[in-house]
């Protein structure tokens, strides 16, 4: 070898050193994630990216990331990656315990691994206290997004954090370096609602890094949020009230269930109802005002799982009585629960870049008319949206995603958010792509029967890597076991 070729490779190799040293590592160690069983063996780290990722340079962000490593000898070399909805929900802390159970039967070949997108959870999260003190009820029962609370966030977290650096765009390129450290040249994505959205932006950035995608609950590029909320869950609504029709059962305990509808949305346009509630933390009785956009929201949210849009004819039918107190209750509870979770500052982030301004208010405003929503959710997120300000976005993300990977594409037939049309879209440009729409099925289809057929549907995706001859028979089984005639305490 000659002295200049010698040379040559030292000079290669120390730059090859200095590359690796550069290379963020992921160095995971055992752990036991809140709610998940020690049984899980599941390992964690910390996965370190810069906050800017353009310039490479000032602060970083730790992600956080939990594995639950393949249980069987057979390990094969594509993990799956799940990906939180919201956006703003941590996959980590809403996830990991039902995942970990493993009831779709993955993990008998496949590494599972949880990433907190940038924003939530344990990655550098951006928490909004929209709702409270707990000393005031009243402050858990108004705006969505009240716009002194999100001032206060935003200026809050501007000292410290560039708000402009928490999209989509910029958080799949994350989960990619998290792919990369752990040594994965394809992966499998699972996501729910937005993470359908993250899962095919990520499909759209890095096509061949993806075999096969599982999503549920399908958000085209296109769509705008809260475009078409009010159209979408009144669909959903209506859908419910004809399937109690349809119920011997449901019918005979409802006979007038349109009726009751109206008279409490009616009634709640004149006056808000007064209702005397328990309080969460001293049990002592509350008076609160019960309003109508706060009735729209919570019947809304419950219409978008599957076991709870069964309590609507019973609650709808109590509140006709005048009793609205079950409704109180399941107003503050969600209020309560979500008050530093789900629609916090990273949901705001997120869509004030990438849906409102793309919404069109007036045509909005006037599709939503004659709805039980109306354009409440429009009205509040604008103003929240006019504070918080815009972050850039890729000029090609409202565009669609190709890909040749396997994808199945899930949909309640009565989802109030993300409805059956959404996934026809998505699969325009997905030629290896099968699509199920779940009878009774809502955003979420908890609470019927059958599931295990979309638990199997998911499996076979995944173990194969492919949809061809992918038996989705089972899917007309799937059933709405009856609506009960008693609300829950």
């Amino acid at each position: 070898m000659s002295r200049n070729a010698s040379r040559l490779l030292g000079v290669l190799s120390i730059l090859a050193s200095t590359a690796a040293a550069q290379q963020p590592r992921l160095d995971l160690t055992p752990c036991t994630p809140p709610g998940v069983d020690a049984s899980a063996k599941a390992k964690c780290g910390t996965f370190t990216v810069y906050e800017n990722r353009a310039t490479r340079r000032g602060r970083t962000i730790g992600l956080r990331v939990v594995v639950f490593p393949a249980t069987g000898p057979n390990r094969a070399p594509d993990p799956v990656f799940f990906i939180a909805g919201g956006p703003g929900s941590s996959v980590v802390a809403d996830e990991a315990p039902y995942i970990a159970l493993d009831s779709v039967g993955l993990r008998a070949h496949r590494d599972l691994v949880l990433v907190d997108q940038r924003g939530t959870g344990g990655s550098r999260p951006i928490n909004c206290q929209f709702y409270g003190p707990p000393d005031s009820l009243q402050s858990f029962l108004g705006d969505f997004t009240p716009p002194e609370a999100v001032r206060r966030c935003r200026d809050t977290y501007a000292k410290d954090t560039d708000l402009t650096q928490y999209t989509t765009t910029i958080a799949v390129a994350d989960l990619d370096d998290v792919r990369a450290a752990l040594g994965a040249a394809q992966i499998n994505l699972s996501g729910g609602s937005y993470g359908t959205r993250a899962a095919q932006e990520y499909m759209r950035r890095y096509p061949d890094r993806v075999r096969s995608a599982t999503l549920f609950g399908l958000v085209p590029p296109s769509e705008r949020m809260p475009r078409h909320f009010a159209r979408d869950a009144q669909m959903s609504l209506d859908s419910v009230v004809a399937e109690c029709a349809a119920n011997a059962a449901c019918r005979a305990a409802f006979p007038r269930l349109d009726a009751d509808i109206r008279k409490v949305f009616d009634g709640l346009a004149r006056a808000p109802a007064r209702v005397t509630v328990e309080h969460p933390n001293t049990k002592k009785p509350v008076m609160v005002s019960l309003s109508r956009d706060m009735v729209a929201e919570t019947l809304r949210y419950m219409l978008y799982q599957s076991g709870a849009a069964s309590l609507v004819p019973a609650a709808m039918h109590q509140a006709a009585s005048g009793d609205f107190s079950w409704w109180a209750r399941r107003s503050l509870r969600a209020r309560w629960a979500s008050g530093n979770g789900t629609f916090d500052g990273l949901y705001l982030a997120i869509t004030c870049a990438e849906d409102l301004p793309m919404v069109d208010a007036a045509s909005e405003t006037a599709d939503a008319r004659g709805t039980f929503l109306g354009d409440y959710r429009l009205r509040q997120q604008q103003a929240a949206c006019e504070i918080w300000g815009r972050s850039p976005v890729p000029a090609d993300f409202v565009t669609p995603v190709s890909s040749k990977a396997a994808v199945l594409l899930v949909t309640g037939a009565y989802d109030p958010v993300t409805p059956p049309r959404n996934a026809v879209e998505v699969a325009r440009t997905l030629p290896n792509s099968v699509r199920v729409i779940v009878p009774s099925g809502g955003h979420g289809i908890d609470g019927l029967d059958g599931l295990a057929c979309i638990d199997r549907l998911q499996r076979e995706v995944i173990e194969r890597g492919s949809v061809a001859g992918l038996d989705t028979s089972c899917v007309a089984k799937i059933r709405r076991p009856g609506f009960p005639t008693q609300l829950p305490r």
